[in-house]
Protein backbone atom coordinates (compact mmCIF):
# COMPACT_ATOMS: atom_id res chain seq x y z
CA UNK A 1 0.00 0.00 0.00
CA UNK A 2 1.21 3.48 -0.89
CA UNK A 3 0.65 6.58 1.21
CA UNK A 4 -1.29 9.00 -0.97
CA UNK A 5 -3.06 12.30 -0.46
CA UNK A 6 -6.38 10.50 -0.83
CA UNK A 7 -5.50 7.97 1.87
CA UNK A 8 -4.35 10.67 4.29
CA UNK A 9 -7.53 12.66 3.68
CA UNK A 10 -9.63 9.74 4.97
CA UNK A 11 -8.58 10.62 8.50
CA UNK A 12 -9.46 13.47 10.81
CA UNK A 13 -8.40 16.26 10.89
CA UNK A 14 -6.44 15.86 7.64
CA UNK A 15 -9.70 15.74 5.71
CA UNK A 16 -9.90 19.53 6.24
CA UNK A 17 -6.57 20.25 4.52
CA UNK A 18 -5.92 21.33 0.95
CA UNK A 19 -3.66 19.32 -1.33
CA UNK A 20 -0.67 21.55 -0.56
CA UNK A 21 -0.99 21.09 3.19
CA UNK A 22 -1.53 17.35 2.80
CA UNK A 23 1.77 17.26 0.91
CA UNK A 24 3.52 18.80 3.93
CA UNK A 25 2.01 16.22 6.30
CA UNK A 26 2.94 13.31 4.03
CA UNK A 27 6.59 14.32 4.41
CA UNK A 28 6.30 13.40 8.10
CA UNK A 29 4.06 10.31 7.71
CA UNK A 30 4.57 6.63 7.01
CA UNK A 31 2.69 3.30 6.84
CA UNK A 32 3.61 0.47 9.21
CA UNK A 33 2.49 -3.17 9.21
CA UNK A 34 1.82 -5.27 12.35
CA UNK A 35 1.07 -8.98 12.54
CA UNK A 36 -1.79 -10.51 14.51
CA UNK A 37 -1.09 -10.40 18.25
CA UNK A 38 1.56 -7.67 18.02
CA UNK A 39 1.44 -4.80 20.50
CA UNK A 40 1.23 -1.49 18.65
CA UNK A 41 1.77 0.60 21.78
CA UNK A 42 1.47 0.19 25.54
CA UNK A 43 -0.46 2.19 28.10
CA UNK A 44 1.40 5.06 29.78
CA UNK A 45 3.75 5.76 26.88
CA UNK A 46 4.73 9.17 25.49
CA UNK A 47 4.39 8.86 21.72
CA UNK A 48 5.64 11.44 19.24
CA UNK A 49 3.40 10.11 16.49
CA UNK A 50 -0.35 9.99 15.98
CA UNK A 51 -1.36 6.47 14.92
CA UNK A 52 -4.37 5.73 12.69
CA UNK A 53 -5.83 2.35 11.73
CA UNK A 54 -5.78 1.99 7.93
CA UNK A 55 -6.86 -1.66 7.73
CA UNK A 56 -7.52 -4.57 10.07
CA UNK A 57 -8.77 -4.92 13.65
CA UNK A 58 -7.24 -3.46 16.83
CA UNK A 59 -8.27 -3.84 20.48
CA UNK A 60 -7.75 -0.91 22.85
CA UNK A 61 -7.30 -2.15 26.45
CA UNK A 62 -7.53 0.25 29.41
CA UNK A 63 -6.22 -0.09 32.99
CA UNK A 64 -9.33 -2.03 34.04
CA UNK A 65 -8.83 -4.45 31.11
CA UNK A 66 -11.95 -3.15 29.41
CA UNK A 67 -11.65 -3.72 25.65
CA UNK A 68 -12.73 -1.34 22.89
CA UNK A 69 -12.57 -2.99 19.47
CA UNK A 70 -11.65 -0.78 16.48
CA UNK A 71 -11.91 -1.90 12.87
CA UNK A 72 -11.18 -0.08 9.64
CA UNK A 73 -14.91 -0.23 8.88
CA UNK A 74 -15.83 1.85 11.94
CA UNK A 75 -16.04 5.65 11.92
CA UNK A 76 -13.86 5.59 15.04
CA UNK A 77 -10.86 4.49 12.95
CA UNK A 78 -10.72 7.99 11.46
CA UNK A 79 -9.28 9.46 14.67
CA UNK A 80 -5.94 8.52 16.28
CA UNK A 81 -5.75 5.33 18.32
CA UNK A 82 -3.59 7.29 20.77
CA UNK A 83 -5.78 10.33 21.34
CA UNK A 84 -3.89 11.49 24.45
CA UNK A 85 -0.31 11.38 25.67
CA UNK A 86 0.75 9.55 27.75
CA UNK A 87 -1.47 6.84 26.33
CA UNK A 88 -4.34 5.63 28.54
CA UNK A 89 -4.78 2.35 26.69
CA UNK A 90 -2.72 -0.38 25.10
CA UNK A 91 -3.30 -1.25 21.44
CA UNK A 92 -3.08 -4.85 20.26
CA UNK A 93 -3.46 -6.07 16.67
CA UNK A 94 -6.23 -8.70 16.48
CA UNK A 95 -5.51 -9.29 12.79
CA UNK A 96 -2.79 -8.20 10.39
CA UNK A 97 -3.06 -4.42 10.37
CA UNK A 98 -1.66 -1.37 8.60
CA UNK A 99 -1.08 1.73 10.73
CA UNK A 100 -0.65 5.29 9.51
CA UNK A 101 1.96 7.09 11.62
CA UNK A 102 2.10 10.90 11.50
CA UNK A 103 4.57 13.08 13.45
CA UNK A 104 2.26 14.81 15.92
CA UNK A 105 4.02 18.12 16.47
CA UNK A 106 4.58 18.80 12.80
CA UNK A 107 1.06 17.90 11.76
CA UNK A 108 -0.32 20.09 14.54
CA UNK A 109 1.73 23.03 13.27
CA UNK A 110 0.52 22.50 9.72
CA UNK A 111 -3.03 22.36 10.98
CA UNK A 112 -2.53 25.54 12.97
CA UNK A 113 -1.25 27.25 9.87
CA UNK A 114 -4.10 26.04 7.66
CA UNK A 115 -6.68 27.20 10.21
CA UNK A 116 -5.18 30.64 10.61
CA UNK A 117 -6.80 32.11 7.55
CA UNK A 118 -3.52 33.52 6.19
CA UNK A 119 -3.29 33.71 2.44
CA UNK A 120 -1.12 31.04 0.87
CA UNK A 121 1.97 32.02 -1.14
CA UNK A 122 1.25 33.50 -4.56
CA UNK A 123 3.03 32.44 -7.71
CA UNK A 124 6.05 34.48 -8.71
CA UNK A 125 5.64 36.90 -11.60
CA UNK A 126 7.27 35.60 -14.76
CA UNK A 127 10.46 37.49 -15.65
CA UNK A 128 13.88 36.96 -17.13
CA UNK A 129 15.48 38.68 -14.16
CA UNK A 130 17.68 36.22 -12.26
CA UNK A 131 16.38 37.39 -8.88
CA UNK A 132 12.78 36.72 -9.90
CA UNK A 133 13.76 33.28 -11.14
CA UNK A 134 15.32 32.62 -7.73
CA UNK A 135 12.09 33.75 -6.08
CA UNK A 136 9.94 31.47 -8.23
CA UNK A 137 12.13 28.50 -7.39
CA UNK A 138 12.11 29.05 -3.65
CA UNK A 139 8.86 30.62 -2.47
CA UNK A 140 6.93 27.35 -2.33
CA UNK A 141 9.25 26.11 0.42
CA UNK A 142 8.82 28.95 2.91
CA UNK A 143 6.09 27.39 5.05
CA UNK A 144 7.78 24.02 5.38
CA UNK A 145 11.10 25.67 6.29
CA UNK A 146 9.48 27.81 8.95
CA UNK A 147 7.49 25.04 10.59
CA UNK A 148 10.44 22.66 10.69
CA UNK A 149 12.89 25.10 12.28
CA UNK A 150 14.02 24.07 15.80
CA UNK A 151 12.78 27.38 17.18
CA UNK A 152 9.18 26.96 16.02
CA UNK A 153 9.09 23.35 17.17
CA UNK A 154 9.44 24.65 20.73
CA UNK A 155 6.44 26.98 20.52
CA UNK A 156 3.15 25.63 21.98
CA UNK A 157 0.61 24.85 19.23
CA UNK A 158 -1.90 27.25 20.79
CA UNK A 159 0.62 30.05 20.45
CA UNK A 160 1.27 29.09 16.83
CA UNK A 161 -2.43 29.50 16.07
CA UNK A 162 -2.51 32.95 17.64
CA UNK A 163 0.76 33.83 15.96
CA UNK A 164 -0.53 33.15 12.47
CA UNK A 165 -3.69 35.11 13.12
CA UNK A 166 -1.65 38.14 14.22
CA UNK A 167 0.82 38.08 11.37
CA UNK A 168 0.23 40.92 8.89
CA UNK A 169 1.18 40.56 5.25
CA UNK A 170 3.34 43.22 3.62
CA UNK A 171 4.37 43.43 -0.03
CA UNK A 172 7.88 44.69 -0.76
CA UNK A 173 9.70 45.71 -3.91
CA UNK A 174 13.21 44.95 -5.11
CA UNK A 175 15.93 46.99 -3.36
CA UNK A 176 13.57 48.00 -0.55
CA UNK A 177 15.25 48.27 2.87
CA UNK A 178 13.15 46.30 5.36
CA UNK A 179 15.21 47.04 8.46
CA UNK A 180 18.16 49.39 8.84
CA UNK A 181 21.15 48.96 11.13
CA UNK A 182 21.00 51.32 14.11
CA UNK A 183 17.22 51.78 14.10
CA UNK A 184 14.92 50.61 16.88
CA UNK A 185 13.25 47.26 16.33
CA UNK A 186 9.45 47.14 16.27
CA UNK A 187 8.65 44.05 14.17
CA UNK A 188 9.62 40.41 13.70
CA UNK A 189 9.65 39.26 10.07
CA UNK A 190 9.27 36.04 8.11
CA UNK A 191 10.15 36.09 4.42
CA UNK A 192 7.16 34.56 2.65
CA UNK A 193 8.19 35.16 -0.96
CA UNK A 194 11.21 36.62 -2.70
CA UNK A 195 14.83 36.87 -1.63
CA UNK A 196 16.78 39.31 0.52
CA UNK A 197 20.27 39.94 1.86
CA UNK A 198 21.63 40.87 5.27
CA UNK A 199 24.48 43.37 5.21
CA UNK A 200 26.46 45.56 7.59
CA UNK A 201 27.04 49.34 7.35
CA UNK A 202 29.96 48.78 5.00
CA UNK A 203 27.75 46.81 2.63
CA UNK A 204 29.41 43.48 3.39
CA UNK A 205 27.12 40.51 2.80
CA UNK A 206 26.38 38.69 6.06
CA UNK A 207 23.65 36.29 4.96
CA UNK A 208 21.19 35.49 2.18
CA UNK A 209 17.52 35.04 3.06
CA UNK A 210 15.05 32.74 1.32
CA UNK A 211 11.35 32.03 1.87
CA UNK A 212 10.84 30.60 5.37
CA UNK A 213 13.78 32.50 6.88
CA UNK A 214 12.98 34.88 9.72
CA UNK A 215 14.80 37.93 11.00
CA UNK A 216 14.58 40.92 13.30
CA UNK A 217 14.20 39.02 16.57
CA UNK A 218 17.44 40.00 18.29
CA UNK A 219 16.55 43.69 18.61
CA UNK A 220 13.17 42.74 20.07
CA UNK A 221 14.59 40.29 22.60
CA UNK A 222 17.30 42.65 23.80
CA UNK A 223 15.19 45.80 23.33
CA UNK A 224 18.10 47.18 21.34
CA UNK A 225 18.72 48.71 17.92
CA UNK A 226 19.07 46.67 14.74
CA UNK A 227 22.54 45.15 14.32
CA UNK A 228 22.35 44.80 10.52
CA UNK A 229 20.44 45.95 7.45
CA UNK A 230 18.07 43.70 5.49
CA UNK A 231 17.46 44.66 1.87
CA UNK A 232 15.24 42.93 -0.68
CA UNK A 233 16.93 41.49 -3.75
CA UNK A 234 13.60 40.87 -5.47
CA UNK A 235 9.99 41.85 -5.08
CA UNK A 236 8.32 39.68 -2.47
CA UNK A 237 6.10 39.40 0.55
CA UNK A 238 6.77 39.55 4.29
CA UNK A 239 4.80 38.36 7.30
CA UNK A 240 5.17 40.95 10.06
CA UNK A 241 4.57 40.50 13.78
CA UNK A 242 4.45 43.39 16.25
CA UNK A 243 6.95 43.45 19.09
CA UNK A 244 4.35 42.91 21.85
CA UNK A 245 2.98 39.82 20.07
CA UNK A 246 6.50 38.50 19.49
CA UNK A 247 7.32 38.75 23.19
CA UNK A 248 4.04 37.15 24.29
CA UNK A 249 3.84 34.36 21.72
CA UNK A 250 7.44 33.56 20.77
CA UNK A 251 9.82 34.74 23.47
CA UNK A 252 8.14 34.19 26.83
CA UNK A 253 6.90 30.61 26.16
CA UNK A 254 10.43 29.29 25.60
CA UNK A 255 12.37 31.46 28.07
CA UNK A 256 13.15 29.31 31.10
CA UNK A 257 14.97 30.21 34.28
CA UNK A 258 16.95 28.19 36.81
CA UNK A 259 18.26 29.17 40.24
CA UNK A 260 21.81 28.54 41.37
CA UNK A 261 20.55 26.06 43.97
CA UNK A 262 18.64 24.10 41.32
CA UNK A 263 21.66 24.14 39.02
CA UNK A 264 23.99 22.93 41.77
CA UNK A 265 21.63 20.09 42.62
CA UNK A 266 21.39 19.04 38.98
CA UNK A 267 25.15 19.19 38.51
CA UNK A 268 25.59 16.86 41.46
CA UNK A 269 23.62 14.12 39.69
CA UNK A 270 24.46 14.67 36.04
CA UNK A 271 27.19 16.26 33.97
CA UNK A 272 25.08 17.50 31.09
CA UNK A 273 24.96 21.20 32.00
CA UNK A 274 27.21 23.78 30.35
CA UNK A 275 27.28 27.27 31.91
CA UNK A 276 27.89 30.07 29.42
CA UNK A 277 28.94 33.64 30.21
CA UNK A 278 28.32 35.91 27.21
CA UNK A 279 30.07 38.96 28.64
CA UNK A 280 33.29 40.27 27.16
CA UNK A 281 36.49 38.71 28.55
CA UNK A 282 37.36 41.97 30.24
CA UNK A 283 34.05 42.04 32.10
CA UNK A 284 34.63 38.63 33.64
CA UNK A 285 38.33 39.12 34.16
CA UNK A 286 38.08 39.16 37.93
CA UNK A 287 34.81 37.41 38.75
CA UNK A 288 32.61 34.82 37.09
CA UNK A 289 30.34 31.92 37.96
CA UNK A 290 32.34 28.81 38.72
CA UNK A 291 32.81 26.42 35.75
CA UNK A 292 31.33 28.92 33.30
CA UNK A 293 32.60 29.06 29.74
CA UNK A 294 33.13 32.44 28.13
CA UNK A 295 31.56 32.88 24.71
CA UNK A 296 30.95 36.61 24.10
CA UNK A 297 27.61 37.29 22.50
CA UNK A 298 29.32 38.63 19.39
CA UNK A 299 30.92 35.20 18.93
CA UNK A 300 28.04 32.99 19.98
CA UNK A 301 26.34 32.80 16.61
CA UNK A 302 29.59 31.66 14.98
CA UNK A 303 29.99 28.94 17.61
CA UNK A 304 26.42 27.57 17.56
CA UNK A 305 27.19 24.74 15.15
CA UNK A 306 30.10 23.51 17.28
CA UNK A 307 28.09 23.19 20.49
CA UNK A 308 27.09 19.76 21.83
CA UNK A 309 23.40 18.94 21.30
CA UNK A 310 23.45 16.59 24.27
CA UNK A 311 24.27 19.44 26.65
CA UNK A 312 21.84 21.72 28.47
CA UNK A 313 23.03 25.31 28.24
CA UNK A 314 22.68 27.76 31.12
CA UNK A 315 23.34 31.43 30.32
CA UNK A 316 24.34 33.58 33.28
CA UNK A 317 22.11 36.62 33.65
CA UNK A 318 24.95 38.93 34.68
CA UNK A 319 25.18 39.98 31.03
CA UNK A 320 21.80 41.70 31.25
CA UNK A 321 19.91 41.91 27.98
CA UNK A 322 22.68 40.07 26.21
CA UNK A 323 21.76 36.99 28.24
CA UNK A 324 18.21 37.16 26.84
CA UNK A 325 19.54 37.46 23.29
CA UNK A 326 21.96 34.57 23.85
CA UNK A 327 19.22 32.34 25.23
CA UNK A 328 17.06 33.22 22.23
CA UNK A 329 19.86 32.30 19.79
CA UNK A 330 20.44 28.99 21.54
CA UNK A 331 16.73 28.18 21.58
CA UNK A 332 16.43 29.02 17.90
CA UNK A 333 19.29 26.65 17.14
CA UNK A 334 17.46 23.83 18.95
CA UNK A 335 19.47 23.71 22.18
CA UNK A 336 17.80 23.22 25.55
CA UNK A 337 18.50 26.47 27.37
CA UNK A 338 18.02 28.14 30.75
CA UNK A 339 18.91 31.55 32.14
CA UNK A 340 20.70 31.46 35.49
CA UNK A 341 19.02 33.90 37.87
CA UNK A 342 21.02 36.25 40.11
CA UNK A 343 24.30 34.95 38.73
CA UNK A 344 26.19 37.93 40.14
CA UNK A 345 25.46 36.70 43.66
CA UNK A 346 27.31 33.46 42.97
CA UNK A 347 30.40 34.71 41.19
CA UNK A 348 33.80 33.68 42.47
CA UNK A 349 37.09 35.49 42.06
CA UNK A 350 39.05 34.29 39.03
CA UNK A 351 42.56 33.08 39.75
Amino acid sequence: MTLTHELLARFSPFNTLTYEYLSKVIEKASLKEYGKGNIIFKRGRELKESLYLVSGHVDLIDSQFAITPITSEDDSHKVPLNSVSPTKVSAVAKSPVIILSVESDFSDLVLAWSESGIEEPVDAVSSQDEHEEFEAAEEGDWMSSLLQSPFFNKIPPGNIRQLFMRFKSQKVVADEVVIKEGERGEFFYVLEAGSAKVQDKQGNLLAALRPGDYFGEEALVGDTTRNATVKMLTAGKLMCLEKSDFVTLLQEPIRRFITYEELTKNLATQNSYQIIDVRLPLERRFQSVSMSRNIPLSQLRKNLASLDQSQIYVVTDDAGRRADVAAQLLNQAGYETFILQEASLHQAANK
